[in-house]
């Protein structure tokens, strides 16, 4: 091709048609023009295709971080719902004096196992999210609704992580000061006897003495009141749900 130019050119010259010459000539720079605005508008397509795929190589990985974290969510709040319930009761068997054996029985045989003593927390899985951030494609979301949904997702996991570490704080002290007055350690022994139905009357009154000791008291007190963790749960489960519902529509597109 580039031949046959050349050829029609010199033939031009030798014919002495300079005018047809310059406009043969200025056709010949705007194909080139058009031919290089042609290859950096394909490269382009291709630089973004590849840029769009690995921006989607994160967002599906921050899908999968979610899904497990559904995962996690799920096993909290089962603990955190039942630990309510177990604090609630625990209160409502703490009004009667002495404590009723029948339900002792039943907080240590059923509830016992969920005490907020158990410092159980959420844990997210950050990574798909910290990658995003820290690869530069983060404003290749901006202003979407995945990017809104994505900073509130993990905006409710630090509120979740604030609130429990506050809430497990609390709780570390009270188990410090259960267990440096021998409460727990007595609790337990007493646990067995009580399911057996062997506690003596000396017994049942250590058992009423450690069940209204102050620490073991208060941490059930303060647990019963933990709905506002539920709350928070159940907020970030529908806001993942959001997300990965975002993330197979831009996939698909």
């Amino acid at each position: 091709m580039i031949k046959f130019f050349r050829q029609i050119r010199q033939n031009m010259i030798h014919q002495n048609r300079t005018k047809k010459y310059l406009l043969y000539a200025i056709g010949e720079i705007i194909l080139v023009v058009i031919g290089i605005l042609i290859a950096l508008q394909i490269n382009n397509w291709n630089s973004n295709k590849q840029e769009l795929k690995v921006l989607n190589g994160y967002l599906h990985n921050i899908a999968e971080n979610i899904k497990t974290d559904k995962i996690n969510l799920k096993r909290i709040k089962s603990f955190r719902d039942s630990s309510i319930i177990g604090s609630r009761f625990f209160i409502e068997m703490m009004d009667t004096a002495p404590v009723d054996l029948e339900d002792a029985r039943v907080y240590f045989s059923k509830y016992l196992k969920y005490s907020p003593l158990f410092k159980e927390k959420f844990k997210s899985n950050l990574s798909g999210f910290e990658s995003l951030k820290n690869s530069g494609f983060l404003p290749r979301i901006q202003d979407s609704k995945i990017e809104t949904e994505l900073f509130k997702y993990y905006s409710l996991v630090s509120d979740i992580n604030d609130e429990e570490g506050e809430l497990n704080d609390l709780m570390k002290e009270m188990v410090y000061d259960l267990y440096k007055n021998n409460v727990m350690q007595e609790l337990n022994i007493l646990r067995r006897k009580i399911t057996l139905s062997q506690l003596n009357h000396e017994e049942v009154e250590r058992l009423n003495a450690n069940l209204s000791h102050p620490s073991f008291f208060a941490s059930n007190s303060r647990n019963r009141g933990a709905n506002y963790l539920i709350k928070l749960y159940d907020e970030l489960e529908e806001t993942g749900t959001v997300i990965i519902n975002e993330i197979n529509l831009r996939s698909n597109d």
